[in-house]
């Protein structure tokens, strides 16, 4: 720690209006060690002193977790690393008096996770000091009994970094952690080192002056702001929060995880793919998110008629269902620097369907018919569209408040975020990979995190955040469990 002290300086991140729409989140994930070593010491498997060196001499590439979110007087909000007066990450190190065995035969359920797990899980940042005295990084190892296993769970401000840089930080914790292991009496020297850019002038370096290549929809659905989001926006960080707090409540959500194996994948896509439009390629993303679109819709359908029958409440029959698919813009832009950007440049494709189509048989006519609209709406990102999206983002102050609300907007909504090229498996600190990884469940409601399964098992890991009837409508739907090796539950 004292030579990340000694290293750190004193600067100011302004962030914009990518990183504002997601500043009210944390990305929080845990991974899961299995100590299948003979020899059972903590000497030999995620020694303490090392995970603790590793992890100070990682931070020192990653300065901005050492801040706080702040309002200039200028009213742009940054995020302030003051080195006289630093916001270190949380870091905790402690035994756990429960077998890793005894995790496992639960399925990994989350409600088994210590509660300091989620204090810092999901949405929105918020604590007793409000957002501007939250910590940007909380990061908890656990030491399971008998020396059987670890957790690691590590919480990032999404406003500092995005998924992207969130699994850089992890695998280059992993990475010095591993080096470290090799080399125990120069813990710290010949290191290799990396560069990690946190300059968001990357983001602003795309600012076209037209924005003709941006479509209705998205132009209509943020066109005009109202006193409303310009309220909110005018708002301190920590204040915004609150009010998202009080309205987005996490009570009732549960996380559900569902394991696809490959050859599902492979024979749900090639049937897919036979009602393609001429020259049309789906992507597995595409038949996924597809595929969970009508999922989800018809399952939140059906609560809502029983809902209706029970309470009166008012049925969505007449409503579209959104679906906003994440798109990590690094891959689009003919610029090498972006890979080392670990800030924010990953933005939300809305799709929009009619309930008809939704709530049609879930065949592979009507799942090609999706799968045709998000792969037509997120073909068009180029680096043209990024530069345009980035430029409106930016253009007013309440910018980046419209465009969360125009999701929430929709009754009937989803986000499907892919998260395969994360490596998340990568994450070896010496005594192999993990045997899982997996977010938690207090995320935002209707989010799916499609994510590879474990290299020994292949495959494709869909781990949701539902409404409990929501997710038991999901688990009772017969052709969508078809599909799925094993699932869980976490009621």
């Amino acid at each position: 720690m004292n030579r990340f002290i000694g290293s750190v300086k004193s600067q100011m991140f302004r962030l914009g209006g990518y990183d504002k729409t997601v500043s009210g989140m944390y990305i929080p994930r845990y991974y899961w060690f299995e100590n299948t070593s003979p020899k059972k010491s903590w000497a030999t498997f995620m020694s303490p002193e090392i995970i603790r060196s590793s992890f100070y001499q990682t931070l020192q590439e990653f300065p901005i977790l050492a801040g706080h979110f702040k309002m200039g007087k200028d009213r742009q909000e940054y995020i302030s690393v003051d080195r006289k007066k630093l916001n270190m990450p949380t870091y905790t190190d402690r035994n756990w008096d429960i077998d890793f065995k005894q995790i496992k035969d639960t399925g990994f359920n989350t409600n088994m996770l210590p509660e300091t797990f989620h204090e810092a899980s999901g949405f929105p940042i918020v604590s007793r000091f409000g957002t501007t005295g939250a910590k940007l990084g909380v990061f908890h190892v656990r030491r399971l009994k008998n020396f059987s296993g670890v957790v690691v769970f590590a919480s990032i401000a999404h406003g500092a970094v995005d998924g992207h840089g969130y699994a850089a930080f992890m695998n280059r914790w992993a990475e010095l952690s591993k080096l470290m292991h090799k080399n125990t009496t120069e813990k710290e020297v010949g290191l290799p080192t990396r560069t990690f850019s946190h300059d968001r002038s990357i983001s602003r370096a795309y600012n076209p002056d037209d924005i003709d290549a941006l479509d209705a929809f998205t132009l209509k659905a943020i066109a005009n702001g109202s006193v409303i989001t310009r309220f909110i926006a005018w708002l301190p960080a920590d204040k915004r929060n609150l009010i998202f707090k009080a309205t987005m409540p996490t009570e009732q959500l549960v996380c559900c995880s569902f394991h696809v194996p490959n050859r599902a994948i492979k024979a749900l896509r090639e049937s897919v793919q036979e009602y393609a439009p001429h020259g049309t390629r789906y992507s597995v993303n595409d038949v996924i998110a597809a595929l969970m679109t009508m999922v989800i819709g018809q399952a939140m359908h059906k609560t809502s008629v029983e809902n209706q029958n029970n309470f009166g409440n008012r049925n969505s029959d007449g409503d579209d269902t959104m679906t906003a698919v994440t798109v990590n813009t690094r891959l689009r832009l003919n610029d090498p620097s972006a890979k080392d950007f670990v800030g924010n440049l990953s933005f939300a494709r809305y799709i929009l369907n009619h309930q008809a189509l939704v709530q049609a048989d879930t065949n592979p006519r009507n799942i090609s018919a999706i799968a045709a609209n998000i792969r037509e709406g997120v073909s068009v990102i180029d680096e043209k569209y990024i530069g345009q999206f980035n430029r409106l983002i930016n253009s007013e102050p309440d910018m980046f408040v419209r465009v969360g609300t125009s999701y929430l907007n929709f009754k009937n909504r989803l986000v499907v975020s892919n998260v395969t090229k994360s490596g998340y498996y990568e994450a070896d600190f010496g005594a192999g990979i993990p045997c899982l990884v997996r977010p938690t469940y207090r995320t935002i409601m209707n989010t799916i995190f499609i994510m590879l399964g474990h290299p020994d098992v292949g495959g494709y890991d869909l781990v949701m955040t539902l409404k409990k009837d929501v997710a038991k409508m999901v688990s009772q739907n017969e052709k969508w469990i078809g599909l799925v090796d094993s699932y869980n539950i976490d009621i």
